[in-house]
């Protein structure tokens, strides 16, 4: 035994040092996420790194998604044409009820002493038009889609300001395992380092070396285990071991976490309806689903008055149009879960943000997460070193104590 290390010095140095290495990273994880709002008086104090620059945040995460999902691409997927299969028996079961009601508004007791098959005629004629105005309307809409579906605005609002909660979960479930690595490997390093430690006091005897040391352990395990989470990229041997760096190595996984977190939290068709339906989006869609709505009704006016066997007038045309723009308002939240059901399985966002990102450079990946937090690294290895001193100090009065 080294002069003036006594056995209770040399096992609790080496604890003591685990202990600072372990609790310092845990605690600059924490400060990672939280807390949401700051806490402190006047000028002194913390918020949580995500929060606190959410939208720098949520905008970098926006641009990474716009390079592997575009509007368009989206749109693509929700052809008319495609879907005709999966809507086709609700369609089968609306028409009838819909035709009905605008006959009856145009000629009372016209449709009830219409036979069967002149009624099945009528229904095939409008259902036909139905998909020919849809398909119309999407490739008109389709054209301008980069313009009407503002993706990148979708993702800062559903992940910063209010909703900032869900920035946080975002980043804490896709580097979950490098969280707790860098947590685990706190204390590790920090046992390493407490046996020298330990050589070092019996060797010089100096006290301050405890703080000193403990800076060092902070700094150096946040440093280092940032280092072993990104880097190599690709497997490399180190002597007897191969070592590459988490992140890359995990990529498909984090990817098909990502594209669940994007199907389940962002693009959902209940967030894209309402990014379509509100503001000048919104009331765009309309005008143009107005006109072609219009110019259907336009086109099927010898058969209204075929059907009707009146004169179909302008304000006719108008009520008519207003019928059905009622009915469909009526209709859409009792069909509302079923349309959205067979949108989320058409669009299949998961697995297109999966493959995407999963097929992606290890570089380009990378920037997905490093990227974002790249200059505020220096934060956590900082937090690392203060924290690491201030265990340091305890640790120097335990043993000046024994």
């Amino acid at each position: 035994m080294l002069e003036g290390v006594t056995l209770t010095v040399a096992v609790a140095v080496p604890l003591i040092t685990a202990l600072i290495g372990a609790v310092t990273n845990w605690a600059a994880v924490r400060m990672i996420f939280g807390p949401r709002e700051f806490v402190g008086v006047g000028p002194i104090g913390w918020q949580g790194v995500i929060p606190a620059h959410n939208e720098r945040f949520a905008n970098d995460i926006a641009d990474n998604v716009g390079a592997v999902l575009s509007a368009r691409e989206l749109a693509e997927r929700l052809d008319p044409r495609s879907l005709e299969e999966e809507l086709s028996v609700r369609l089968d079961e609306e028409l009838p009820l819909m035709v009905a009601a605008v006959s009856e508004e145009l000629s009372p007791g016209m449709w009830e002493q219409m036979a069967d098959p002149a009624r099945d005629v009528v229904i095939a004629q409008v259902r036909q038009s139905v998909l020919s105005t849809a398909t119309e309307t999407f490739d008109e809409l389709r054209s301008v889609s980069d313009e009407l579906l503002d993706l990148h605005a979708l993702v800062v609002d559903l992940l910063s300001g209010e909703n900032t909660t869900r920035l946080v979960e975002l980043f804490r479930r896709m580097g979950r395992r490098e969280l707790r690595f860098i947590i685990l490997y706190g204390g590790v390093f920090g046992l390493l380092v407490g046996l020298v430690q330990v050589l070092l006091f019996g060797i010089l005897g100096n006290w301050w070396l405890m703080p000193v040391i403990g800076i060092v352990v902070g700094l150096g395990t946040n440093w280092l285990a940032l280092q072993m989470i990104f880097r190599p990229m690709e497997p490399r041997r180190f002597g007897f071991i191969t070592y590459q760096g988490m992140f890359p190595k995990r990529q498909r996984e984090i990817a098909a976490e990502y594209g669940e977190v994007a199907a389940e939290e962002i693009f959902t068709p209940a967030n894209l309806f309402r990014l379509l339906s509100e503001g000048e989006t919104g009331t765009r869609i309309a005008s143009v689903v107005l006109h072609k709505v219009d110019e259907a009704v336009q086109r099927h006016r010898g058969t209204l008055e075929l059907l009707t066997s009146i004169e179909i007038t302008d304000e006719m045309i108008w009520r008519t149009q207003t019928i059905l723009i009622r009915l469909l308002g009526e209709r859409m939240p009792e069909v509302r879960t079923e349309v959205e059901q067979v949108v989320a399985e058409r669009l299949d966002v998961a697995k297109l943000v999966e493959t995407r990102l999963g097929d992606m450079d290890k570089a380009d990946f990378e920037r997905l997460l490093r990227g974002i937090f790249e200059e505020d690294e220096w934060i956590l290895v900082v937090i690392g070193g203060v924290l690491g001193g201030l265990v340091g100090l305890l640790q120097a009065a335990v043993v000046l104590a024994l």
